[in-house]
């Protein structure tokens, strides 16, 4: 499903994926990365506060969450600052019927 939707992305924006272990990304180098971009996909393991969204900056207008949920993600302070956020609601709803 990431793969496919990577797929669909490139050539319309510039991405830039983690590769590293499959642990989340360590929060130093996500502070680092997170600079200047316009959209960040982050897990339900990162945490996104204020000290997140000040590295990435003015230009970030939105937060995905791969996840069902979203406490890892400080929505007021998003709100505050005008940045959307979304994540994937429903999907474990067939699963956990």
């Amino acid at each position: 499903m990431v793969d496919e939707a990577m797929r669909a992305l490139r050539g319309h924006c510039e991405l830039d994926l983690y590769t590293g272990p499959p642990d989340a990304m360590p929060r130093d180098e996500f502070l680092k990365r997170a600079k200047d971009k316009d959209g960040l996909l982050t897990m339900v393991s990162d945490r996104v506060d204020a000290e997140l969204l000040d590295a990435a900056g003015p230009s970030l207008k939105i937060v995905a969450n791969h996840a069902v949920g979203y406490d890892n993600i400080d929505v007021a302070e998003c709100t505050r600052r005008g940045v959307l956020v979304a994540n994937t609601p429903d999907v474990l709803t067939e699963a956990t019927a």
